[in-house]
Formats: C-alpha cells, structure tokens, sequence
C-alpha cells in the first residue's frame, strides 16, 4: 500500500513538473515572440522615418532646383529684353541705311538703263551683222563636221568589221577542230575495241563459233568505224578564208 502511494506521489510531482516546465516554455515563447515583434515594428518604424527623411530631402531639393530654374528663366529673361532691344535699335538704323541705299541704287539704275538703250540700238546691229557672219561660219564647220565624222566613222568601223570576221573564222575553225578531233577519239575508241583473232586448233569444238563471234564483232566495229569517217567527211566545211 505504501509502495502505491510512493507511485501515485511520484507520478504527481512529474505532472507538476511537465506542467510547469510546459508554462515555462509557453512563457519563453511568448516573450521571444513579443520581443521579435518589438524588433519588427521598430525596423519598421525607423524604416519608415528614413524613408520620410528621404522624400522630405527630395522635396526640398526639387524646391532648391525649381527655384534655381525660375531665377535661370527670370535672368534669360531679363538678358533677351536688352538684346531685343539693341536688336530693334540696329533694326531701325538698318532700315534708314536701307532706305538711302535704296534711293541711290533707284537713281544708278535709271542712269545705267538710259546708257544701255543706247548701247543696245548699236548691239542690235552690230550682232545682227555677228549673226549673219556666224551662221554662215556655223554651216560651213557643220557641213565640215559630219565630213569629218563620216570619215572617221568609216575608219573606225573597218577594224571593227575586219575583228568580227576574224572572230567568225577563228569561231568556225575551232568548232571544226573540236567535232574532228571527237570523232578521232572515238574511232580510235572503236578501234580500240577490235579482237585479235586467236589460232585455235582443229579439234577445238566451239573453233568455228569463236571465229565467228569474232569476226561478227570486229565487222560491227569497223562499219562503225567506216560511218564516223563518212560523217568526218561530210562534216568538214570549205576553210574559212581571213
């Protein structure tokens, strides 16, 4: 009985102990957590003071450079009145100087277009003579001129005509050349290919179908031979003459 009752105290104690040790952590958690909020919140907090700081010094640099701008503006300002106004001043100097200029300019050409009515009654006739003279000179360096190129047109085509029928006799003997030396290759191709007929002795069976096999063959290679030497012939042009 007493055993059961040491039993039951012990079991006791270590609920008590699990339940305190478990409201021990409970408490160390909250307070870890509390504590890391606080943290939080005050990065935040300074975060967000920063931050303010940082868009109060924008704003007052953006007020800095506007003001700075605006003076920039009043000053260009300031400066294009005055140089407007020496402008306008130059202006109406310019204006007076044109004016003058005008006036003496008007006067000069109505003198320089009383000298030319004169000149231009003795031009007329004068290059009415000039004009009769060098339409005369002009028809006879024409009529020169196409005598000339005539002659040298002549010249310069007879070498030309002379190159082109070089060409067309070098042309038509080089094909020449080329079909003869074609068919030369193929006959001595087909001649080539002609038997040399063996002696075989009488008692050989197939003597007789060898010689003719033979015969046969090299007859087919020489008509063909023969044909391509007709056509030779009958393909060779007259000489081209130069």
């Amino acid at each position: 009985m007493k055993r059961g009752i040491t039993i039951t105290v012990v079991l006791l104690l270590l609920l008590l102990l699990v339940f305190f040790g478990l409201r021990l952590y409970r408490n160390t958690q909250a307070e870890t957590a509390t504590k890391l909020e606080a943290a939080r919140t005050e990065a935040t907090q300074k975060a967000e003071a920063e931050r303010l700081a940082a868009q109060l010094k924008d704003a007052q640099d953006a007020a800095e450079a506007q003001r700075l701008v605006a003076e920039q503006t009043r000053l260009a300002a300031e400066a294009a009145e005055v140089a407007l106004a020496k402008a306008r001043a130059e202006e109406a100097a310019l204006a007076a100087q044109l004016r003058v200029a005008e006036a003496d300019l008007a006067r000069a050409a109505a003198e320089r277009e009383a000298a030319l009515v004169v000149q231009r009654a003795a031009a007329d006739a004068e290059a009415q003579k000039l004009s009769a003279d060098l339409a005369a000179e002009a028809a006879a360096a024409e009529e020169a001129r196409r005598a000339a190129l005539a002659q040298l047109q002549e010249r310069e085509e007879a070498p030309r005509r002379d190159a082109e029928r070089e060409a067309t006799r070098l042309a038509a003997l080089k094909a020449q050349q080329e079909r003869e030396a074609a068919l030369a290759r193929s006959i001595s191709g087909l001649e080539a290919q002609l038997r040399d007929r063996r002696i075989l002795s009488p008692d050989y069976k197939r003597r007789q179908h060898y010689y003719q096999d033979v015969n046969l063959s090299n007859a087919a290679i020489v008509a063909r031979i023969n044909e391509l030497k007709a056509a030779q012939t009958e393909a060779t042009p007259a000489p081209v003459t130069p």
